[in-house]
């Protein structure tokens, strides 16, 4: 009975965590489905670049390169390192807008997970957890787009979404319960057990009064 009945529980968790996990990767597949990085470009020019040069140094073998090969092989090592620097400007670039976007989803599915917490919780949870892997996820681009002040924003922003969400999912409603007038107050739990205990002292008194 008790293994059917952890069991039980168990699926809950797991549906949750499975639904978590579908979110993030559909918000990742629709993000580059329809922000792709276009750095497929720069990696067929850098690789043309790179050929052509290799060919002209195998090409002539023991015999050394004339001036004007000479020349041609700076021109495309310069070409190659302008090219890759570039792609490298980009892919940061990159990073950062698609770090911002997947932030921002993630802040959306967090607070659409508010929804379904008292209605369906699994479901609930099960956004909650897309929201927290989604920003996990955001977070990693912006740490892979370079040094800037954009990195850190984005970082303090997430920071605090995930505080005032997590504080506006949990801590509100422990606040409430412990809240004057609460119904599983700590405060009001002893004093009505104080209550209890003076009204059978009481009994018990006019009882033997009785007697």
């Amino acid at each position: 009975m008790a293994t059917s009945r952890q069991q039980h529980a168990a699926l809950p968790l797991i549906f949750a965590f499975f639904l978590g996990l579908m979110v993030t990767a559909f918000i990742g597949v629709g993000v580059y489905t329809f922000f792709p990085d276009e750095l497929q470009a720069y990696d067929k020019e850098i690789r043309l670049l790179w050929d052509n040069q290799q060919m002209i140094l195998e090409g002539r073998g023991a015999e050394g390169l004339t001036e004007d090969e000479e020349a041609l092989v700076a021109s495309l090592k310069e070409q190659l390192r302008e090219t890759e620097a570039e792609k490298e400007q980009i892919r940061q670039a990159w990073a950062r807008t698609t770090s911002i976007i997947l932030v921002v989803l993630a802040t959306l599915v967090m607070g659409t997970s508010f929804i379904f917490a008292d209605r369906i919780r699994v479901i609930g949870n099960g956004l909650l957890l897309g929201g927290v892997f989604t920003m996990l996820y955001g977070t990693g681009w912006i740490l892979a787009s370079g040094a800037s002040q954009a990195r850190f924003w984005v970082m303090a922003f997430a920071l605090i979404v995930t505080l005032s969400l997590g504080y506006a999912r949990f801590g509100r409603k422990r606040a409430e319960k412990q809240a004057p007038g609460g119904s599983t107050t700590v405060a009001g739990e002893l004093a009505e057990r104080v209550n209890e205990l003076e009204r059978r002292l009481k009994a018990a008194s006019d009882a033997m009064g009785q007697s």
